[in-house]
């Protein structure tokens, strides 16, 4: 089976594409063949970080690495606020839960940030398309009760 890029397609639905998902030329695909993006984050992590930006300007750092001396995923923190410190992280069905050592993983970071007083909140694909308005009434309680 061959990969169709953006280029073979149709003038009018990579302008349909790219209006959607903005420029991806720079994504690759992963061993099974699904687009990757980049800095792993996928639309609705760029719609979140969008709601983030227009409701809470300058306020949120994008893949946040609450402990600098270590490396790797499992100690990002997709939006992180800090100095209050509050994070929010897009949680992908795929991601965390196809793997009991990814979901093992995941809990075991929760506890961590959670032990060093980081108040974590965690939204779906379905929040961010269908409650917005929810996310940023629940991530402004938080902010102010801190």
């Amino acid at each position: 089976m061959s990969s169709v890029r953006l280029s073979h397609l149709p003038l009018s639905i990579q302008k349909q594409i790219i209006a959607r998902y903005g420029d991806l030329s720079s994504c690759g695909t992963g061993k099974s063949g699904k687009v990757r993006h980049p800095a792993g984050l996928s639309p609705y992590a760029d719609a979140l970080k969008k709601i983030l930006d227009t409701h809470f300007p300058d306020q949120f750092v994008a893949e946040y690495k609450p402990y600098p001396d270590s490396s790797g995923r499992k100690y990002r923190i997709d939006f992180a606020h800090p100095s209050k410190k509050v994070g929010i992280e897009f949680d992908g069905y795929r991601y965390h839960g196809l793997s009991k050592t990814g979901f093992k993983t995941g809990l075991a970071r929760q506890n961590l940030l959670v032990s060093d007083g980081w108040r974590m909140l965690r939204y779906t694909l379905t929040d961010v398309r269908d409650r917005a308005d929810y996310i940023v009434q629940q991530v402004q309680k938080t902010l102010n009760t801190g």
